[in-house]
């Protein structure tokens, strides 16, 4: 698993998890598949679960099988973290 943190991501999660996880789940809808990212008291039963210096991310199944490569970043405009995934190809939403 080759997932990073960027600095400023690792900044922020510092103060923003609280002793909680960062918990990154796969999921479908009507604009197609995507990731969610939330917090989360523990880690749910399967998900494998990484640290980056006391910051402690856990990825469900899905997620830890297709996010090679990927970058948690921190978006100071939207006040708010993404993943930037080099195979990612387009963004969608539904509403």
């Amino acid at each position: 698993m080759n997932i990073s943190l960027s600095p400023e991501a690792a900044s922020h999660l510092d103060n923003d998890l609280d002793g909680r996880y960062l918990r990154i789940a796969f999921t479908t809808g009507c604009g197609g598949s995507g990731y969610r990212l939330s917090y989360a008291s523990d880690p749910a039963d399967g998900d494998e679960v990484i640290q980056f210096d006391g910051v402690r991310v856990a990825l469900d199944t899905m997620a830890a099988s297709r996010l090679d490569g990927a970058v948690i970043a921190y978006d100071a405009e939207e006040d708010g973290y993404l993943l930037d995934h080099p195979d990612a190809v387009t963004s969608a939403w539904c509403g």
